[in-house]
């Protein structure tokens, strides 16, 4: 059986072949201009502010680009499989695929023994990952069926959601299908009322500002999971973040309140050896932390101590040690409302002695049609404050 790509486009959209040419060469050199570097891959590089800039801006122009060779209700069909694509990731991830391909290719058989699932089933679950650029296929003749032959490899982004890769975005994932989606789908809901949440309409929880840690404050399994997903979230920026500041200068002591696991308070301890840190959470992570120092940073734990706490008490917050000590609120501030914002802010600053600083690196969401959007967009931006 033969398949012929149909000419559709074309016709939906019926371009001089003259400006269609101009865009695919401007698209080509962009590409070879803008190809994989290994610092891209390797977050504790950081780029410099032009090499950063370049990036972003090839990657803005390709996107636009692209953009104007696909008519606008074919790029947003393109969106409407978006949600499709995410589910086949998260599947493959549960069945732990991209950590056999690790140690490399593997035949479609092996992976649906591993999994325990039908050959047919797992065909097209692997189909729709190579779709989704999670694995790619080694070639095959299409009229060849037999699973031995089909042989599977990671791409960059499936190395991406192995367990053991340092930036793992597995966890990320499993968290967005299995906690945070059940919220998104009762936005609709949710904005026929101003007091609604969707995540607490979703697991039926109270509407109140705290009703997210609840949900996982009833569930551990699914916390560690939390932990784990937003440890590999939080390691992308660190490096930057740690590069932008200067910590040792403004520093001796670091207080990471509501830092998770601790993971960007180690890459800030880490080049600065005359530092202090205390990790302040809530007593079920502090108790997920210590475990994962003892594993992960052992020689900063003698710089190091944690801190059981809730930073709306303000008697439960650790009184700074003297002007040298800067709190950090790391992407914790836009999980409140205005109000509760203003009390944490209030707290710190009860517990901070006179030369304290707050320090408070967040996220913003930049416009599709930004300058410094990436080719995903809206892009996730991290901004850093400090006050004073």
């Amino acid at each position: 059986m033969g398949d012929t790509p149909l000419h559709g486009l074309s016709t939906i959209n019926p371009w001089g072949g003259l400006r269609t040419a101009a865009v695919a060469a401007v698209i080509t050199f962009m590409v070879l201009c803008a190809r994989k570097t290994p610092d891209m891959v390797d977050y504790t590089r950081v780029p410099t502010w032009l090499e950063y800039s370049f990036r972003i801006t090839m990657s803005n122009w390709l996107r636009k680009a692209a953009d104007a060779l696909v008519p606008p209700a074919n790029r947003l069909l393109s969106r409407a499989f978006d949600l499709n694509q995410l589910i086949a990731i998260y599947c493959c991830a549960k069945v732990e695929w991209p950590d056999l391909l690790g140690s490399g290719p593997r035949s479609g058989r092996f992976l649906a023994s591993h999994a325990n699932m039908s050959r047919t089933m797992t065909r097209r679950l692997l189909r729709a990952c190579v779709v989704a650029g999670i694995f790619v296929e080694a070639k095959f003749s299409r009229d060849d069926i037999d699973d031995d032959k089909r042989i599977y490899s990671n791409t960059d982004m499936g190395d991406a959601l192995r367990s053991n890769n340092p930036y793992s975005m597995k966890h990320y994932i499993q968290l967005q299908v299995e906690d945070m989606a059940p919220g998104h789908m009762q936005m609709w809901n949710a904005l026929k009322n101003d007091s609604t949440i969707p995540f607490a309409l979703a697991h039926g929880y109270p509407h109140t500002p705290r009703s997210f840690w609840r949900y996982f404050s009833d569930r551990p399994v699914q916390s560690i999971q939390f932990q784990k997903g937003m440890t590999g979230v939080d390691l992308l920026s660190a490096g930057a973040l740690v590069h932008d500041f200067p910590w040792g200068a403004k520093c001796s002591t670091v207080v990471d309140m509501g830092g998770g696991l601790g993971s960007f308070l180690a890459r800030v301890l880490a080049p600065n050896p005359a530092m202090r840190g205390l990790l302040f959470e809530v007593p079920s992570v502090v108790d997920q932390a210590e475990a994962y120092w003892a594993d992960k940073h052992r020689d900063l734990l003698p710089r190091t101590s944690f801190s059981r706490g809730d930073f709306f008490d303000a008697a439960t917050i650790p009184a700074s040690e003297g002007g040298g000590t800067c709190f950090v609120l790391k992407v914790v501030l836009h999980d409140w409302d205005d109000a509760s914002v203003v009390a944490i802010l209030r707290n710190v600053a009860a517990r901070m002695a006179a030369g304290g600083r707050v320090v408070v690196p967040s996220v913003v969401q930049v416009p599709y049609d930004a300058a410094c959007c990436g080719p995903n967009g809206p892009a996730l931006q991290t901004r850093l404050c400090w006050f004073p």
